[in-house]
């Protein structure tokens, strides 16, 4: 199962950007998505499952982002915010495609394309990267399996999981994202972990 990574605290550096940006510095708001532009991949195309519509409710998210940013009272928060902007944008695409009763995105999707947007080193930032492509191939197996079986999960359990699993949140960042309770995040967290251990089973 992944790793959880600890969030990193705002740097002095970073916190400077987000003050010029807040300014209306354009050029300081750049360098912020390039910060944060894939993690915020990652929370996307795990809630929602197809590489293009990851990178379009990114994008959606970094423009609302650029609108709101005087908002932001804390620089501090930003981290949590622009996060918050993308899986809530991200949980709507995918109770829309529910809706509409739209499958999936194909398993392939989650093989980088040549612009890498959705290889396993973005996915998965702090694991190393395989060489050998009989363990390649594997890995890439695993993650259309847990693919498949996060599209099956509840989209609000599914969000609350990656939140934690994929991007590092803590129970209180998640609950502040989702606008939840604590017991109730732990509880989809749960929920869909137990789902994703015993449908992975095979891979273990």
């Amino acid at each position: 199962m992944t790793t959880v990574t600890p969030a990193p605290e705002t740097s002095a550096e970073e916190r400077a950007l987000i003050l010029r940006a807040q300014d209306g510095d354009t050029a300081a708001f750049e360098q912020l998505v390039d910060l944060h532009q894939g993690r915020l991949f990652r929370i996307a195309f795990m809630v929602v499952g197809d590489r293009q519509d990851a990178e379009d409710v990114v994008q959606e998210a970094l423009v609302l982002a650029w609108r709101r940013l005087h908002l932001l009272e804390e620089p501090d928060a930003f981290r949590g915010w622009v996060a918050q902007i993308c899986a809530r944008r991200a949980t709507d695409v995918v109770r829309r495609l529910a809706r509409r009763a739209t499958s999936a995105a194909a398993d392939e999707d989650l093989e980088a394309g040549s612009d890498g947007s959705a290889d396993r080193s973005q996915l998965y930032p702090n694991s190393s990267t395989a060489t050998d492509p009989s363990t390649t191939a594997l890995v890439n197996a695993q993650m259309a399996a847990l693919a498949r079986i996060l599209r099956s999960i509840d989209p609000a359990q599914r969000t609350c999981w990656v939140l934690r699993e994929i991007d590092g949140m803590s129970y209180r960042e998640i609950c502040r994202v989702v606008d939840a309770s604590e017991p109730t995040v732990r509880g989809r967290i749960a929920r869909a972990r137990a789902q994703i251990v015993r449908e992975m089973e095979e891979w273990r």
